[in-house]
């Protein structure tokens, strides 16, 4: 499902720190196939046991457009900084970045529902969340996993 890297200097390979960049980002972008038009929202996101746990209304148009093509892209970027220079070529950006590409899927059981939701929240609030979600609270929300089919990493990192 991936395709060469065309500056491989910059690629990540250690799975620990594809994992390192997806636990320090706070928030992606999830890319999905509206018929032939690419549709890419921002996503707050968490993830547990390799998956990637996302969270939504229980209609709309991610939801609809994920129920017609489950096939979805999520990145994510870390320590970006603008690097400047006396030429406008000299110019450019250093970052850290994973792209996962995988299959969404509905999740239906409450025991996985409040993994991936409390995964979300602990990203947001920290290692001390600690919260029992209620079957209505469950209720209310979608919960999508994304289970990885391939996860690259980039960097481009100071000289």
């Amino acid at each position: 499902m991936g395709h060469p890297m065309r500056r491989n200097d910059r690629e990540i390979t250690d799975p620990a720190e594809i994992d390192g960049i997806l636990e320090k980002a706070l928030f992606g972008h999830l890319g999905v196939c509206d018929g032939d038009e690419p549709y890419v929202l921002p996503v707050n996101f968490g993830v547990s046991e390799g998956a990637i746990y996302f969270h939504c209304a229980p209609e709309g148009r991610k939801l609809d457009v994920l129920r017609r093509n489950p096939k979805a892209c999520f990145q994510v970027e870390t320590d970006t900084e603008l690097v400047t220079s006396t030429r406008a070529c000299g110019w450019g950006m250093l970052y850290r970045s994973v792209v996962v590409s995988g299959v969404v899927s509905v999740v239906e059981s409450l025991e996985e529902k409040a993994r991936g939701l409390t995964a979300l929240m602990k990203k947001c609030a920290g290692d001390s969340f600690s919260h029992e979600f209620t079957e209505q609270e469950l209720g209310a929300v979608v919960v999508l996993r994304l289970d990885p089919v391939s996860r690259t990493g980039k960097a481009r990192r100071p000289a």
